[in-house]
């Protein structure tokens, strides 16, 4: 009986002691408590956080193994083997571990030798905008974001990576979302993980022909080994533009026509000038039910006040260390300023990993998205609004008092066309799945199987209905005079495949690895249309309608590319460094002969912190890197079969003896089979420096980008009847650097960061083989897109001036610009101002380009400032946006401040009517405005609730914020007008402008 009972007290025991306990405790760094820490019981799902006290509980079996972490903070593990253990935590600012992705692996920084940005994707929620380009705008040196428009589903910006490519080919850079070429703007910001931008050769070469414009890395997220967990994240958004042009009243109007009448010496009988005075005074009285004068604020009938934008996406991760996953589903509408003008997006994704044995691991994304655009039937949205702001006040209403739409201008009513003209639809499909299989055999070895299939389709239905115009109270017309539909459908469909080895190993003080790979891409696209008008009943269907007027066409192309690929790292203490990279292209864009090209490039770098001079100021040198590279890179972006000739049907030909007209074909394009890719040598410099654990941190870079042949045409006579085809005949140069500047720190419950990007590109083109544009945008010793033009010098002040002062053209007259000859010699008219006097203006590319960005955070309160600018671009006003009148258009507040005997240093020049002011709006350096600017481009103000709370509400936490996006701009640019939109070198006032954005917004976490 006595062994039966020791036997029962031993078992209990035991039960006991695997009984859980609670352990208690305090984390802390070195200067104060920590709130928000990470505890987790390792290889269990469980875990807490701490509380803003930095207090933590959890229940534990004896003898666990917890796991503390947190971010900017190196990881902490303690044995579970008393009931209170409290943690000190160690910074890990500079945080040399951290993985930074590239070509086909990831790096870790300490040992990048190349240039590369990242950003987190942290930094890109905050932004709260519809497109993932816009969000990265002014993050990352070197990278030029430019957004030109606001239109809805159009609103991503322009990228350039260390300067403009090409000039004839594609300069956008290489995007690839986890391995595979996608629209950046039609990714979801929510579920990217991270952005690293390749900007060197070291860095892009891997990716060789399609490199040399910068490669764009984005990883989404993955689950991790842990509990599940859900997060909603959700914003309502208020848009109005940030800068728009103000239209005068009609009587104003009116008296600026006859004074520009008056100006220019025009005939005008008395009956004319008092009908004009007539019409001016009853516009100054003019009452509501009034037929004939009308005072019609287009601006105000046709474009909205403010619009909305919404977004909502929910995620869901989780799993265990076999198994784990990410699934993400969200949804953004946009409404545009205008009625009929929408887009909206939903994405879902599905990303998992399976370890199906100890060394066989599965990775599955999949990616669903469908877009819908919806835009006016008659005209684009950017059309309408360009119309609204010039259309004359005094010759229509919006919408007369019988109910129809006013008569407008020549019909074309802008306020009707956004309204009731029809509509057109783009619905855009995608289906990404993404299968990689990957083995590690043995310990450094890693083999990996990847294939995939993207396709995208496309449905565009245009359908135009005319709408009733009258004009005081008599019916005018159907505008236009016919309904029509057309339907149009594409497809595009792209497999993917590799094959990579690579094998890693550490010997003693020397580590290497070799990668290398095989890939191959086939893309196949397809399309087709049809169209009809004359619809009964408006029954719009292509089934119905008048047969008579149908029409139907179609198109089909592909392309394929194979490539195989190297890289060999080395490095020695992790303070010699050396990568070498190469890739063997071939392209079908390409005829047999130069199909292949070879892009190699090589890096080195020295850690100079690790060398025993320096072993004493460990406290002050975290790092101390330099870094050297020199690589080529290829372009291939040109298009599909650009050596080919073109041969067209429906031409026709008088053949026989009646001469009777027979369909044939005709070659519209001249071919070279001679032609391949255009390249670039890179060489860059860059230093990365780290100091105080990470209180300053800097990076600094100077490259080199010499492109050389570049594809470009030659003009044929006008009786040759066809277009030139490509040659490689161009080279251009960009020089620049780039530095970024970074500190935070924490003070008690207050912490705060601040990283200054600044960078400045200079682009020439060095040789064009004797091709100089005949409008001077493409030079010899120039920039690309630079700008040409007379120099200014004042207006006519009288008619001697007149008289003694050159002179483009015998129009001049006291208040015209006058302007400078230059071209000056024997046989010259000194008094003729002719194209040879034409000097340089300025540069269309932005230099000083720089973005500042402040982050804080006290307790539960965190705040993010964001101002991004440009130091230095030259753009030139054309069209309505410059001249007053211009294609009969009504003025701008602005261009009111015109040159009059008692207004001599005015703005603009005398008023005359266009077809006499010619000479006043020539390209010249009064009309070129540097449209530099400094923006508050994103403020965030966050709260989130204390844990206390959440704990009651049982959910993980709850963060509500408000945001606003271009909330100011500082900038001497023109007047109505958007610094930023412009871009080539000319803004010709239409246009669509970028948002100021007001948003309130939840993160919520279960």
């Amino acid at each position: 009986m006595k062994k039966i009972l020791f036997l029962i007290m031993m078992v209990s025991s035991v039960y006991i002691n695997a009984q859980d306990f609670t352990v208690r405790g305090v984390v802390s760094d070195e200067s104060d408590v920590l709130p928000g820490v990470s505890i987790v019981v390792a290889g269990t799902n469980q875990g807490t956080i701490t509380d803003v006290n930095g207090k933590y509980s959890i229940n534990v079996k004896k003898g666990s193994k917890l796991i503390f972490s947190y971010v900017g903070y190196r990881a902490h593990e303690a044995v579970a083997n008393q009931s209170t253990i409290n943690v000190k935590m160690k910074t890990d600012a500079i945080q040399l571990e951290e993985a930074v992705v590239v070509g086909y692996a990831t790096q870790k920084k300490a040992t990048l030798t190349g240039a590369v940005s990242s950003v987190s994707s942290e930094n890109l929620t905050k932004r709260n905008v519809a497109s993932l380009s816009t969000a990265l705008q002014g993050a990352m040196p070197g990278v030029t974001i430019q957004q030109t428009s606001g239109q809805p589903g159009s609103d991503g910006g322009q990228i350039r990576v260390r300067g403009i490519g090409s000039i004839k080919s594609d300069q956008d850079p290489l995007v690839l979302v986890d391995g595979i070429e996608m629209d950046i703007n039609q990714v979801d910001a929510n579920t990217v993980a991270s952005v690293s931008v390749l900007k060197d050769a070291a860095s892009a070469s891997i990716y060789g022909s399609r490199a040399s414009n910068g490669v764009i890395l984005i990883t989404t997220k993955r689950g991790k080994a842990g509990k599940v967990t859900t997060t909603y994240s959700g914003y309502l958004t208020v848009q109005r533009p940030t800068n728009m042009p103000e239209p005068v009243a009609a009587w104003e109007y009116l008296q600026a026509e006859l004074n520009s009448w008056d100006n220019a010496g025009a005939s005008v009988t008395n009956t004319q000038r008092e009908q004009q005075l007539r019409w001016i005074e009853e516009q100054r009285t003019l009452k509501p039910d009034n037929w004939t004068r009308y005072d019609t604020d287009w601006k105000k009938e046709t474009l909205k006040d403010n619009s909305l934008m919404h977004s909502h996406n929910v995620t869901v991760s989780g799993g265990s260390e076999d198994i784990s996953f990410f699934a993400s589903g969200s949804y953004l509408s946009q409404d545009g300023l205008i009625p009929n003008d929408n887009f909206d997006r939903t994405n879902l994704r599905l990303n998992a990993d399976a370890k199906i044995l100890s060394w066989m691991k599965l990775g599955i994304e999949t990616n669903l998205r469908q877009s819908n655009l919806l835009n006016p039937g008659i005209s684009t949205p950017k059309a309408i609004i360009n119309q609204a702001l010039y259309m004359l006040p005094h010759i229509s209403a919006a919408k007369e008092l019988d109910g129809n739409w006013g008569y407008g201008k020549n019909g074309i009513n802008p306020t009707a066309a956004a309204n009731a003209s029809g509509e057109k639809k783009v619905r855009t499909s995608e289906a990404l799945v993404n299968g990689t299989l990957t083995f590690t055999p043995i310990k450094g070895l890693e083999l990996i199987g990847q294939y995939s299939r993207r396709q995208v389709s496309k449905r565009t239905r245009t359908l135009i209905t005319p709408y009733l115009t009258s004009l005081s109270g008599m019916v005018k017309a159907e505008y236009p005079d016919h309904d029509s539909l057309k339907e149009e459908w594409e497809q595009t469909v792209r497999n993917y495949y590799r094959a990579q080895a690579s094998y890693e190993r550490t010997m003693n003080d020397h580590y290497a690895k070799l990668l290398v790979g095989f890939q191959a891409e086939d893309s196949e696209f397809t399309s087709f249309y049809g169209a009809k008008q004359g619809f009964d009943l408006e029954r719009y269907y292509l089934d119905n309608g008048d047969g008579s007027t149908a029409s139907s066409g179609g198109g089909a192309n592909s392309w394929a590319m194979m490539s195989w690929y190297g890289r060999l790292n080395y490095n020695y203490q992790q303070r010699y460094l050396l990568e070498v990279n190469g890739r063997y292209d071939g392209s079908s864009r390409f005829t047999k002969n130069n199909r292949w090209g070879f892009f190699p490039s090589v890096s080195a770098g020295w850690v100079v912190s690790q060398e025993n001079f320096l072993k004493n100021t460990t406290d002050i040198i975290d790092i101390l890197k330099l870094r050297v590279s020199y690589g080529l890179l290829g372009n291939q972006n040109i298009g599909n079969y650009p050596y080919a000739a073109v041969v067209k049907p429906g031409y026709g030909y008088y053949l026989g003896d009646d001469k009777s007209l027979a369909p044939g074909v005709a070659q519209t394009t001249l071919s070279n089979s001679d032609i391949s890719w255009e390249k670039s040598k890179q060489f860059d410099v860059g230093i990365d420096l780290s100091l105080w654990n990470g209180l300053l941190s800097i990076t600094a870079d100077y490259y080199i980008k010499n492109i050389y042949d570049m594809l470009l045409t030659f003009p044929l006579p006008y009786y040759a009847g066809m277009q030139p085809a490509y040659s490689n005949a161009g080279d251009m140069s960009n020089k620049g650097w780039e530095i970024s500047i970074g500190h935070k720190n924490k003070i008690k419950d207050f912490n705060y960061g601040v990283t200054f990007t600044l960078s400045d590109n200079r682009n020439k083109i060095t040789n064009l083989n004797g091709l100089n544009s005949q409008d001077k945008t493409m030079v010899e010793g120039y920039p690309n897109n630079g700008i040409w033009g007379y120099l200014s010098d004042g207006y006519y002040q009288d008619w001697d001036d007149v008289a003694n002062s050159p002179k483009l053209s015998n129009s001049a007259r006291p208040g015209y610009v006058k302007y400078k000859k230059i071209n000056q010699g024997e046989g010259i008219d000194p008094m003729l101002i002719d194209s040879r006097d034409q000097v340089y203006l300025g540069d269309s590319f932005p230099h000083f380009e720089y973005g500042l960005n402040l982050n804080a955070s006290w307790k539960n309160f965190d705040l993010t400032i964001f101002f991004q600018g440009v130091g230095q671009r030259s753009t030139f006003m054309s069209g309505i946006g410059l001249k007053p009148f211009a294609n009969g258009a009504n003025l701008f507040r602005h261009q009111m401040d015109s040159w009059t005997e008692d207004n001599r240093n005015a703005e603009y020049p005398i008023l005359v009517p266009e077809a006499n002011a010619a000479d006043n709006y020539v390209r010249s350096d009064k009309w070129v405005r540097n449209a530099a600017y400094c923006r508050l481009k994103n403020m965030v103000l966050g709260y989130t609730l204390p844990q206390s709370l959440t704990k009651k509400l049982n959910i993980g936490s709850l963060r509500l914020y408000v945001s606003g996006q271009n909330l100011f701009t500082i900038s001497n640019f023109y007047k109505g007008y958007d610094p930023e939109v412009s871009y080539g070198g000319n803004q010709g006032g239409e246009f669509y402008p970028i948002m100021q954005t007001f948003t309130v917004g939840v993160d919520l976490k279960f």
